[in-house]
């Protein structure tokens, strides 16, 4: 009898374990306020510091159009057929014959003078260009912005694309890749460089190294890249100049 008065006992009473009293929470509360975080704890700003900067530090436009040209390449070289990325070359190549009436003219050659600069020809092709893009494209972004950056890129890419089809207007050879783009871009980035630290203030100014560079691509039209294929010496040549034209058509000082 006196086991069952003290289980009924027990059921009127509720356990003291499960009850927090608003003085407790209170007491809580005040440790809370009086030990502040650790530095370990509060984040990199709060601690004067910065952030660590990531490895490859690209603007977000230059960062973006080289995942372009890159997944294009996997796309056409990896996932298409023999007879497809054949097909791709073919048609989104830009060849001059088609604009000539030497070829027939198929609708979709007049996207080839954009298409033609995101298809290579190789890893090598698109590694060099990969490569010039990191360096041209992001000093000329964060000098100019993404959308003059892109601006140049197109306009000096046509330029060459123009200069190579009236030199070849008969050639069958499609032509592909970015490379007249990222010429202007290079000539940009001359320009950059002089107004930014003088690099060109010499007797003869950036004449110097323009004479540089239209010289190495007329070699390299002469003895082909390192993938064995043959250069584009004129588009190259062409999107350099065009380089100078975008920044003039763009307002952009040379001094």
């Amino acid at each position: 009898m006196s086991d069952n008065n003290n289980d009924n006992d027990n059921k009127k009473q509720p356990a003291k374990d499960n009850i927090v009293s608003l003085d407790s929470i209170r007491a809580q509360k005040q440790t809370v306020k009086k030990d502040p975080p650790t530095a370990a704890q509060m984040p990199l700003e709060a601690q004067g510091l910065e952030k660590p900067a990531p490895a490859i530090n690209l603007p977000p436009v230059t960062k973006y159009f080289l995942a372009a040209i890159i997944g294009v390449h996997l796309f056409i070289t990896i996932i298409l057929s023999k007879e497809a990325m054949e097909w791709a070359y073919v048609h989104l190549g830009f060849i001059p014959a088609r604009f000539s009436g030497a070829a027939p003219f198929e609708p979709l050659a007049l996207l080839t003078p954009i298409t033609h600069m995101f298809i290579h020809g190789s890893w090598i092709h698109i590694g060099m260009n990969t490569v010039m893009m990191a360096a041209f494209g992001t000093g000329i972004e964060r000098w100019l912005g993404g959308k003059k950056m892109m601006a140049v890129f197109f306009i000096s890419g046509l330029i060459g694309i123009a200069l190579q089809f009236a030199l070849s207007p008969a050639s069958f050879s499609p032509v592909i890749g970015a490379s007249g783009g990222l010429s202007g871009l290079f000539a940009a980035a001359i320009i950059m460089f002089n107004k930014l630290n003088g690099s060109f203030n010499s007797k003869y100014g950036i004449w110097p190294i323009i004479g540089v560079v239209l010289a190495t691509y007329f070699i390299f039209g002469f003895i082909g890249s390192p993938d064995g294929n043959v250069v584009a010496w004129a588009a190259h040549i062409g999107g350099f100049l065009g380089g100078f034209i975008a920044l003039k058509l763009l307002k952009i000082s040379f001094k």
